[in-house]
């Protein structure tokens, strides 16, 4: 194994004194946060119309998630 492999190597486990996977540090939360932030949290318009359920259970399951049904 050539330097320049064992150098690539390193970086992508993480075992280098710098504790950094490929480009990015491992300590760094920016890259965790912006991917969090950029997440949908709730679908769009089509998501209701867009959930069947295949039996009984994921009919319940189903119901327990509609916001204008109320708890039993």
């Amino acid at each position: 194994m050539s330097t320049d492999d064992q150098t690539t190597d390193d970086q992508i486990t993480g075992e280098t004194t710098g504790e950094t996977t490929g480009d990015r540090h491992l300590d760094d939360t920016s890259a965790e946060q912006s991917i969090t932030e950029d997440a949908p949290t709730g679908g769009d318009e089509t998501t209701e119309e867009e959930l069947t359920a295949d039996n009984a259970a994921e009919e319940d399951m189903l119901k327990t998630l509609d916001p204008g049904d109320a708890p039993a």
